[in-house]
């Protein structure tokens, strides 16, 4: 959401600051002709009128951005969109008011200055002021005053007797709305541009956002899974117990506890300390010895020093679950070795094998597996390694992972 504002706020920044410096342009334009030799008045009458010229369009800029393209282009109601836009650019156009240059004498438009005493700034300056004193004297009018308060004088004869336009001191009517629809066209066309850039990283945003989610789901939905085949498992251990030896079935209860307090309380965390896993698996492979025999050699082997890094929980449980279920038998001798160490690179490497007492297809398949498979493409991508090998009656799983 924070990224989101950013580029919302960014986005509207850009348009403030195009906006900023095309108001201001008018205002750096007459500073320069202030220091041509243009007076203070006309000036601010240039810059009155560029501002009238440009409010249109800022408002037809306005009316796009927060209206119709919320509105009618982002909800894929096209036609409604590109009527209003051609019916607002038309009203643009139309009610856009064309650059005066009545408030000049004609006669000073059209006089040309010549260097006298040099080319400099002050020599031009005042070459300005007596061609512009000399325009009003002339043609008996005040420098603001409208070509149409002019006196009457005689227009210009056409043959067949039709008066003689006079020439244009801008662009012809339909040349100067045309540049006006040119320029809104263009306007709104950068505008939807920007809109659309910004939006294509807010869906980019959003989609990375609903994908994290159904990451998320998918992850508590396979740990949710081994929490009750793990306790199952364990129950079944239990029961064979009771009958076995009394005494270890207490135990086991006892150690059950401990499993179910991390289970419950501690694994439900997105990850968890490597210390406080090593001491489940710890905890585990003691309770599942207590059922077997001594002819049965079960050994751990967990780093002494462990530094505080993370790690995501019950990764490793499903393998030492399916070590003890399928890699026990009573009618020969079996083992099951569980050994974990930390690796240079930041990765931890763990390593479980036992004997094939049980079917190996078995071992290699099942829910515990098939979940920890999908845990680890979805947590680590490709940067994992799992080693799954069967040989001389022997079962091994090489599992490598970086740490958090």
């Amino acid at each position: 959401m924070k990224r989101l504002r950013k580029q919302q706020l960014l986005e509207q920044s850009i348009y403030g600051a195009i906006w900023t410096v095309i108001f201001l342009l008018p205002l750096i334009g007459g500073y320069f002709a202030v220091n041509g030799g243009l007076e203070r008045e006309e000036s601010r009458a240039v810059i009155h009128d560029s501002w009238l010229t440009i409010l249109p369009f800022f408002v037809l800029f306005l009316l796009n951005n927060y209206v119709l393209v919320p509105y009618f282009l982002f909800r894929k109601r096209y036609w409604p969109y590109i009527i209003s836009v051609v019916f607002l650019i038309a009203i643009s156009c139309l009610i856009a008011p064309a650059p005066s240059m009545e408030r000049f004498p004609g006669k000073f438009r059209h006089e040309k200055i010549h260097d006298k005493n040099g080319d400099s700034k002050e020599n031009r300056r005042n070459q300005l002021i007596e061609m512009r004193e000399r325009a009003r004297k002339e043609e008996s009018i005040h420098w603001d005053e409208l070509r149409s308060m002019e006196p009457d004088v005689e227009k210009p004869q056409r043959p067949g007797g039709f008066p003689k336009p006079a020439p244009y001191p801008f662009p012809p009517f339909t040349i100067r709305y045309l540049i006006h629809f040119v320029v809104a066209f263009l306007m709104v066309g950068f505008n939807i541009a920007v809109k659309l850039f910004f939006k294509s990283f807010r869906d980019e945003e959003m989609l990375k956002e609903l994908e994290h989610q159904h990451l998320q789901s998918e992850l508590q939905y396979l740990k949710y899974q081994i929490n009750p085949h793990f306790f199952m498992n364990t129950l079944n251990n239990i029961h064979a117990l009771v009958d076995i030896d009394t005494g270890k079935a207490k135990s086991t209860i006892v150690e059950l506890s401990k499993l179910m307090r991390y289970v419950l309380y501690e694994a439900s965390n997105k990850t968890i300390l490597l210390s406080r896993e090593i001491q489940f698996l710890e905890n585990y492979v003691t309770l599942m010895s207590l059922r077997y025999p001594d002819r049965v050699s079960i050994e751990k082997n967990f780093p002494l020093e462990v530094p505080e890094v993370q790690i995501p929980p019950l990764l490793f449980v499903s393998f030492v679950e399916n070590a003890f279920k399928h890699g026990i038998s009573y009618r020969k001798e079996s083992f099951v070795h569980v050994v974990m160490q930390l690796e240079d690179g930041n990765r931890l490497s763990f390593r479980c094998t036992n004997s094939t007492g049980g079917s190996s297809d078995e071992q290699h398949h099942g829910i515990g597996l098939e979940n920890v498979r999908k845990r680890l493409r979805l947590l680590f991508g490709n940067d994992y390694t799992l080693s799954i090998t069967e040989e001389d009656n022997k079962f091994d799983v090489l599992l490598i992972v970086p740490l958090l």
